[in-house]
């Protein structure tokens, strides 16, 4: 049984965790809060953001049983909520926080393309250029990951790299860059950077006010991607052609890498795309879809491959 908790809302997070904190390697709670009253988890699968099947969630609230699955209500009252998670393999994952509503939204994600193949120091990486993008950056160059929203700068935040792939350097309270290399370093000093080459370098980002009051963001850099990409709250869609902002439908098509799945068939939804969309595993069936259910377990690829699903871009 691996036990990994997480006790957000006290003065610091307990050990031990079997990977680093900043990367996102085998199954594991990677956070945990109310999100609008309901008990709320963000879990990684071990694979990418998507999962092949789906964890079990037991909740507690100060020990008593409160419920399962991903829609508990939590009462108003709060206490000390507890969640179990059995991975697909039957690993045990457990977790504890203080139950208290998030602070603010989930924050807006903003990206830039910045060069730092000079150097990755922090006084360098301040005084670089930062040019606005919305989707990909080219190949050689970083992504700047920033959150915006009001309350944003109040927050402690902390960047998960999905799969542990490429290098994420923080810069200021809510800006991070992302690199499509491996850098290596030596009682703090740079000794090599290994390029990893182009693709999706997915982040989870977590804000802390250090008292239970938990908000995540799924946030993709994209480097040296050439094909379409859709943009979905922080996400970035692999697609077959450009779309949005608005409803747009597109056939799921599954994939071999961290996003698990690309979007064929692209175009804004019809009223057909709109009135057809029905998955059981969505908590609002009639609702556009959104990919945090599949990040986070509520559906499974297996009940999206093939479909056509609507879903909102920006």
């Amino acid at each position: 049984m691996r036990a990994l908790p997480l006790l957000f809302g006290l003065a610091a997070c307990q050990e031990p965790f079997s990977v680093n904190r900043r990367e996102l390697g085998p199954f594991r709670i990677a956070a945990v809060g109310l999100v609008d009253g309901v008990a709320s988890a963000a879990l990684w699968s071990g694979q990418g953001l998507f999962h092949d099947e789906r964890p079990t969630l037991t909740w507690t609230l100060d020990g008593a049983p409160l419920g399962e699955g991903y829609d508990v209500a939590v009462p108003a009252e709060g206490g000390r909520l507890g969640l179990t998670v059995t991975a697909p393999d039957g690993a045990l994952s457990v977790a504890e926080v203080t139950a208290r509503s998030a602070p603010l939204a989930a924050p807006d994600v903003t990206r830039a393309a910045v060069d730092l193949s000079e150097s990755v120091d922090l006084a360098a990486r301040r005084d670089v250029l930062a040019e606005s993008v919305s989707g990909s950056v080219a190949e050689g160059q970083a992504t700047r990951l920033g959150l915006s929203g009001e309350g944003v700068d109040e927050l402690t935040w902390r960047w998960m790299s999905a799969g542990g792939l490429g290098s994420v350097l923080e810069l200021d309270v809510a800006v991070a860059d992302v690199l499509a290399e491996e850098l290596e370093f030596d009682d703090g000093v740079l000794i090599s950077r290994t390029p990893t080459g182009p693709g999706l370098y997915p982040q989870l980002v977590l804000g802390l006010d250090g008292l239970g009051g938990n908000v995540w963001v799924w946030a993709d850099a994209a480097i040296g991607v050439t094909t379409p990409l859709l943009r979905h709250e922080g996400r970035l869609i692999p697609a077959d052609a450009e779309a949005g902002p608005g409803l747009v439908a597109g056939t799921v098509r599954l994939s071999d890498d961290l996003v698990g799945f690309t979007l064929i068939d692209v175009a804004p939804a019809s009223e057909d795309d709109i009135a057809g969309t029905f998955l059981p595993c969505t908590p609002n069936p009639g609702a556009p879809f959104r990919l945090q259910w599949l990040a986070e377990g509520r559906c499974v690829r297996a009940d999206l491959d093939g479909e056509r699903i609507v879903l909102e871009v920006f």
